[in-house]
């Protein structure tokens, strides 16, 4: 049931763990990321000048799945080189890609997203992070929140109103800030489990005309593709594989009665998951660089995100509480939001059926 990969991506992925193989026991994951990125294994799809080799999305998809499947955090990865590094790639300056594309891939520069506003809930466009003109550069001014891995990055892709627009979407842009900056100010916002999410203060941080990301006034129309891969569900699908797989060592551990009885459970819930990736990397293989089908994204992501809550449902009602399997219970309910809400990606799937016809 497993999307077979290519002769390219299975090298990809064997390389992927022989260099994790090689690193002694208890590594930290933030040196893995840095010795995967001297192999050029972290952002394969980046040109070879940035410290890629120049492969597709698809390639790269291959490659961050087995990273995952390893254990390594797939929040830093999907911000850093994909969502940062993407967004770079496709609407960055040459002088912004020359700069930070190489720092990216090495694996020793990671970055955050400050989107999510205080009261916002996921409304992106409800923007009060304003930038105000201050000579020939920029000053910040807001606060953003649940960000994530913010204390390990060095830099950030901020939202924030440059002009009142024509209407809520318009007159928002983007900007790389350095987190380094003491008019940033970082407040952890603590989890029941898990590391913290991040509050934000920018108390007029000032950025110089370098710093703005893509068209002045029109970053609203550059959010979908930036968040593309996450939307697309594989930090979901990285989830409930890697709870799936803790899963199965439960079983197996359970008496023959037990298993018998169950079997059949597990057998439906392998299924759905590899049904899941499957349309995962449909989604990206038709991809287009980071211009995606946003409809077959929000099926991905909706696939992704329920399969690993129907893992985590099933192992907190038969099997025996492992620490993975009671952290994947209490994780499981952060997949209705993650990468936008469940609600949302069922409006985009119907607003694709025509008005009048059947959904059989």
């Amino acid at each position: 049931m497993r999307p077979e990969l290519d002769a390219e991506q299975a090298r990809l992925a064997d390389e992927v763990d022989r260099v994790l193989d090689a690193a002694p026991p208890g590594t930290d994951p933030l040196e893995l990321f840095a010795r995967l990125g001297d192999e050029r294994l972290l952002a394969v799809h980046y040109p070879a000048a940035f410290g890629g080799r120049g492969l597709s999305l698809a390639h790269h998809v291959a490659a961050a799945e087995r990273m995952g499947a390893r254990g390594l955090p797939d929040v830093i990865h999907i911000v850093s080189v994909q969502a940062i590094g993407g967004a770079l790639l496709a609407f960055g300056s040459a002088e912004q890609q020359a700069q930070w594309l190489p720092r990216i891939a090495s694996g020793r520069l990671f970055g955050s997203l400050l989107l999510s506003e205080p009261g916002a809930g996921t409304d992106a466009a409800a923007l009060r992070t304003t930038a105000t003109p201050d000579g020939e550069g920029w000053r910040l001014t807001g606060v953003k929140t649940w960000s994530v891995a913010t204390d390990r990055s060095g830099i950030a892709l901020c939202s924030a109103r440059t002009r009142e627009g024509r209407n809520r979407y318009d007159g928002i842009s983007l900007f790389l800030l350095d987190l380094n900056d003491p008019a940033i100010r970082l407040t952890p916002v603590p989890r029941a489990l898990g590391d913290p999410y991040f509050e934000v203060a920018l108390d007029g941080a000032y950025v110089g005309p370098d710093a703005v990301v893509g068209p002045l006034h029109r970053g609203w129309a550059l959010l979908p593709s930036t968040i593309g891969f996450e939307r697309a569900g594989f930090e979901c699908l990285s989830r409930a594989t890697s709870w799936l797989g803790a899963a199965e060592n439960a079983f197996h551990q359970l008496p023959r009665a037990d298993r018998a009885a169950t079997a059949g459970d597990l057998v439906r819930l392998r299924t759905r998951v590899a049904g899941a990736r499957a349309l995962a990397f449909h989604a990206m293989h038709t991809a287009d660089a980071l211009d995606a089908d946003e409809v077959l994204i929000a099926y991905s992501k909706l696939a992704c995100a329920r399969a690993g809550q129907a893992v985590a449902r099933w192992a907190g009602e038969e099997l025996p509480p492992t620490p993975e399997l009671r952290a994947a219970v209490d994780e499981a309910p952060e997949l209705t939001v993650s990468g936008g809400p469940q609600e949302l990606q069922l409006d985009l799937i119907a607003h694709d059926f025509p008005i009048g016809r059947a959904v059989r």
